[in-house]
C-alpha cells in the first residue's frame, strides 16, 4: 500500500561517515558536464551536499542507482525528496487535499461522449478501478496513471523509491523540502477544466503522448537537464510560462532559500525531479548565484 502511495504522490508532480569532507576527492567529474547527480561546496558549507535529479515513473529496469550515486546515500547524513515519502501519514493526507472542492466529480467535467473515451481508456489498460477511486480527484492526479500506462513496460518504478530502499537499509533520515498537500494545493491554482482538458487530450492523443515520453526518458538517460526541462516544457501545452512559474521556478527558488539552513553541519542528498535542476531559474543555477560552487559528478 506504502509503496503504491509513493509511486502516485511523487508524480506530482522526486556510507555512513566514510567520505565526509574527503568526499570531493572521491568522485570524477562527470564528462561536458551532463549529469543528474551534482556536487555543491564552498561559501559557508562544512561539508559537500549533493543535487539529484529524478524521474517520478520509469520501468523499473531504469531506476538504478549508479555506483557513485549509491555512495552518495551511504555518506549522507539526511536525504531530501520534494516531499517526506516516509511518512505515511502525510501520504495519506496528501491524496486527501487532492480532492475537488465542491463535491465535484470527474464526469461533471466532461461531455458523456467525453467521459466515456476516458473510461474506455482506463478499462483497456486495466485501471478502470483505479478511475472510480479516484473521481474526486483533481484531473492532473488522475493523468499520473495515464503516464504509467504509456511506458513501455509492465512493472514500473520511481527513482525516488530506488533512493529509499538503500537509505532504509543505510538507516538515512528521510526528510521532505515541502509537503504534499502544498503541492496538492499548487493544482488548485489551474483551474479544474483546464486540467480536466489536458487529461482528456493526453488520451485522445495517446500515440503522440507516449512519443512525448519515450524522449523525455531519453533525455534523462543522457542526463542533459537543459534540455530535459525545455523539451518538458515545449510539450507541456497550454499557458507555459504560468504553469512554468507556478509549478517550477516558485518552487526552486523556495527550495534554494532553505539550502542554507538544512545543510548547516550536515552532509545532504536532495533528490528532487530533473527538471528542477536546469536553467536560469533552476537549482543549480541558483546555488550558483548564491555563491556555492557546483560541478557535476559522474553518475
Amino acid at each position: 500500500m506504502k509503496q503504491k502511495l509513493i509511486k502516485y504522490t511523487s508524480l506530482l508532480l522526486s556510507l555512513t561517515g566514510l567520505f565526509s569532507c574527503q568526499t570531493k576527492a572521491q568522485y570524477e567529474t562527470a564528462a561536458g558536464s551532463k549529469s543528474l547527480l551534482w556536487e555543491v561546496t564552498g561559501k559557508d558549507l562544512k561539508k559537500p551536499s549533493y543535487i539529484f535529479g529524478t524521474m517520478h515513473l520509469l520501468c523499473a529496469n531504469d531506476a538504478k542507482l549508479s555506483t557513485n550515486l549509491q555512495a552518495v546515500i551511504t555518506a549522507a547524513d539526511e536525504i531530501y525528496f520534494e516531499i517526506d515519502m516516509d511518512d505515511f501519514g502525510q501520504l495519506m493526507s496528501g491524496l486527501a487535499a487532492g480532492t475537488m472542492k465542491h463535491d465535484t466529480t470527474l464526469p461533471q467535467l466532461y461531455t458523456p461522449d467525453e467521459y466515456e473515451r476516458i473510461k474506455t481508456f482506463f478499462d483497456k489498460h486495466g485501471m478502470g478501478m483505479q478511475l472510480q477511486l479516484l473521481g474526486k480527484m483533481q484531473p492532473m492526479l488522475v493523468s499520473a496513471l495515464v503516464y504509467q500506462a504509456m511506458l513501455p513496460c509492465a512493472q514500473s518504478d520511481g527513482m525516488e523509491l530506488s533512493i529509499m530502499q538503500l537509505a532504509h537499509t543505510k538507516k538515512k533520515e528521510i526528510k521532505g523540502l515541502e509537503t504534499v498537500a502544498f503541492q496538492a494545493s499548487i493544482m488548485e491554482n489551474i483551474p479544474y477544466e483546464k486540467q480536466a482538458k489536458e487529461l482528456l487530450q493526453s488520451i485522445d492523443s495517446i500515440e503522440t503522448a507516449a512519443k512525448e515520453t519515450a524522449e523525455m526518458i531519453r533525455l534523462y538517460k543522457e542526463q542533459d537537464v537543459d534540455k530535459l526541462l525545455e523539451f518538458s516544457l515545449k510539450t507541456d501545452g497550454g499557458s507555459t510560462s504560468e504553469i512554468q512559474d507556478v509549478m517550477i521556478d516558485s518552487r526552486n527558488k523556495n527550495w534554494a532559500g532553505k539550502f542554507a539552513a538544512i545543510t548547516k553541519d550536515k552532509q545532504l542528498l536532495i533528490a528532487v525531479g530533473a527538471g528542477h535542476l536546469g536553467g536560469t531559474n533552476g537549482l543549480l543555477n541558483l546555488l550558483k548565484e548564491m555563491g556555492y560552487q557546483v560541478r557535476a559528478i559522474q553518475n
